[in-house]
């Protein structure tokens, strides 16, 4: 008898691709009906800013394009004033 070979073909499952839980929120400025954030306001800014620092995502935070940007500036200025620290440790 000879050597038969058999092709064994392996099933590949599929993965499921993991999803973070980002869930979208209401902007926290459009409740508030605030058509201006001024760099000053550092509880509302604190809002937006990570424990370590960053700016959060406009999908983890809830707002516009606009928004996003008015507050990046916000943030942005007042860091450069000392008002927020740039890296929390």
């Amino acid at each position: 008898m000879g050597n038969i070979r058999i092709n064994k073909v392996k099933l590949k499952k599929k993965k499921k691709k993991k999803t973070r839980n980002l869930a979208p929120t209401h902007s926290k400025l459009t409740k508030d009906q605030r058509v201006f954030l001024d760099y000053k306001d550092v509880d509302t800014l604190s809002r937006f800013v990570s424990g370590v620092g960053k700016i959060l995502p406009r999908k983890r935070t809830g707002t516009t394009h606009k928004e996003q940007a008015m507050v990046r500036d916000a943030v942005k200025l007042a860091r450069f004033m000392a008002l927020l620290p740039f890296v929390n440790n």
